[in-house]
């Protein structure tokens, strides 16, 4: 391990912890620093920790880390470079960072961090050498996601174990302006300082300026980290798995995804079945659970109650695998796909992860495994151990959001959602999909239409930051304008300022309700 002791401008020290010798280095500034010591030492674990913290550092931990395709730092004394009025330009779920657990993001920190020397010169060569080390770090990471790096705010650097580590953003917009001109197009910094003049009154022409005459770094020039190949002596242990399936009237579906689940070269432990019919006085129409031998066992449940998030929620119940594949009725499955979802496990160690579920005729695009924003509810891996408390949230019963809050649900619980475009399911989009049982929910009865739909605007306000919000707000007032009639922009915000307004209250009472 090369450690690399600075004071936020430059460096203090650097040492080889092999062989406790200090190392010379030519440069001034931090991330040239970095780049160097990558290039001398390859394959080294190269560390940096402010003077302040030197000593909290646990170097154990770090030993212990085998994945050379991550980086990872935490916040200890400093707030991130970037403010928090970003989440105007950015909604994502990587800038709502949990303090408390290992957590993904492109928050990056020069408080504490770490990289293996060859992972960062692999991305060096595209990205400017800031004068700024925490903003170099969080334009590496902003950019490396996309492309197999894999980022995380990781409390366990420090040995220190104390929960009072808040999120905190800079209160300075130089960077953040920076930040933006790295990462997105110039039109994304004049929406920034928009928003910034019509919701905090404030904007920064200088800043907008000398940001408007940077480039955005060419993320096309980027090749994606070299997929880790499993080696010819690699034995994996098979481990048990559970599958999850609701259904609804797909009776001839359902039928072939058991039948490409009956053929799998590992065949799981238990496919837990949930079967809704709203009819009251009606029957399992499911014959073929009974007439027919399967390879596995098969629990069904029937039930009256219709609704995605209850019927897995109550087979989650039920689970006694050691992993759970969440799965929709209606997929087609390779004979392999199970067998090649326990080699991933064995070899990445992920905890949840989903696959590449996509239609015959659409192109898989994503080159490599990747932080995932989002979650495939009908298509992902987890972990058993890590939903024993976890569960769909049937506030979005019927609605949009169920997905991605079990996604958000396992990221702050410190488990990260990987996607693993290797990993194929064909989906079949059968006829009667999505929501097959359509109740009127209690918003449609309003002579106003909510806008968006409450559940999505609730999933926003359980988790995001006041700026994504409003930043979702602004992008769906500017995209609804040309899907409507009213051609008065005046009348059109009028109207959907009522629209908001409508959805943000049922929003406040579906979330009010679960407390």
């Amino acid at each position: 391990m090369i450690v690399l002791i600075h004071n936020g401008q430059k460096a203090i020290s650097v040492t080889d912890r092999n062989t406790w010798k200090t190392i010379a280095v030519n440069t001034r500034i931090l991330p040239e620093i970095l780049i160097e010591l990558a290039q001398k030492f390859s394959g080294r674990k190269l560390i940096w920790v402010h003077q302040e913290i030197s000593e909290l550092v646990d170097f154990n931990f770090i030993r212990s880390q085998k994945n050379a395709q991550t980086l990872l730092s935490f916040a200890v004394a400093h707030p991130y470079i970037l403010n928090e009025e970003l989440g105007f330009v950015d909604q994502s779920v990587f800038l709502t960072v949990n303090q408390a657990v290992c957590y993904p993001t492109y928050l990056m920190s020069a408080d504490v961090g770490c990289i293996t020397s060859n992972t960062l010169l692999h991305f060096a060569p595209h990205i400017p050498a800031y004068s700024d080390f925490n903003l170099f770090l969080a334009v590496l990471a902003k950019l490396g996601m996309p492309k197999g790096l894999l980022c995380y705010s990781e409390p366990r650097l420090i040995q220190s174990r104390s929960t009072n580590f808040k999120l905190r953003f800079s209160k300075n917009q130089k960077f953040t302006y920076s930040f933006i001109a790295a990462t997105k197009s110039k039109a994304w910094l004049l929406l920034y300082e928009f928003q910034r003049l019509i919701y905090t009154k404030s904007i920064s022409p200088f800043y907008l300026l000398n940001a408007l005459g940077q480039e955005q770094i060419d993320t096309s020039s980027i090749q994606y980290l070299p997929k880790t190949e499993v080696k010819e002596s690699f034995n994996f242990i098979i481990q048990s798995i559970d599958v999850v399936i609701p259904t609804i009237g797909r009776k001839a579906i359902l039928y072939q995804t058991l039948l490409d689940l009956a053929a799998q070269s590992v065949t799981p432990k238990t496919v837990l079945l949930v079967e809704q019919n709203p009819d009251l006085g009606t029957f399992s129409e499911l014959d073929y659970l009974q007439t027919e031998n399967w390879p596995f066992e098969i629990k069904h449940a029937f039930t009256h109650k219709t609704g995605a998030c209850n019927a897995r929620n109550l087979a989650l119940d039920q689970i006694t695998s050691e992993w759970v594949f969440l799965a929709d009725d209606d997929l087609r499955i390779s004979s392999d796909f199970l067998e090649e979802a326990l080699q991933f496990i064995g070899q990445a160690k992920p905890e949840a992860f989903t696959v590449s579920c996509l239609q015959k005729d659409e192109q898989e695009r994503v080159r490599s495994v990747i932080q995932w924003e989002a979650f495939g509810s009908g298509c992902s891996f987890v972990k058993a151990s890590v939903v024993k408390k976890i569960r769909f949230d049937t506030t979005f019963e019927y609605g949009f959001g169920e997905d991605a809050d079990f996604g958000m649900q396992l990221r702050n619980s410190g488990v990260d959602v990987l996607y693993n475009p290797f990993l194929k399911l064909i989906h079949l989009k059968a006829p009667l999909g999505g929501f097959r049982t359509q109740l009127k929910k209690p918003w449609e009865y309003e002579e106003i239409q909510p806008k968006p739909v409450p559940t999505v605007l609730a999933f926003f306000l359980k988790h995001k930051i006041d700026s994504q919000i409003l930043g979702y707000k602004t992008l769906l007032f500017l995209k609804f304008y040309k899907n409507q009639s009213v051609r008065n922009p005046f009348s059109y915000l009028r109207q959907m300022q009522k629209r908001w307004s409508l959805s943000k209250s049922w929003a406040e009472k579906l979330l009010s309700e679960k407390q």
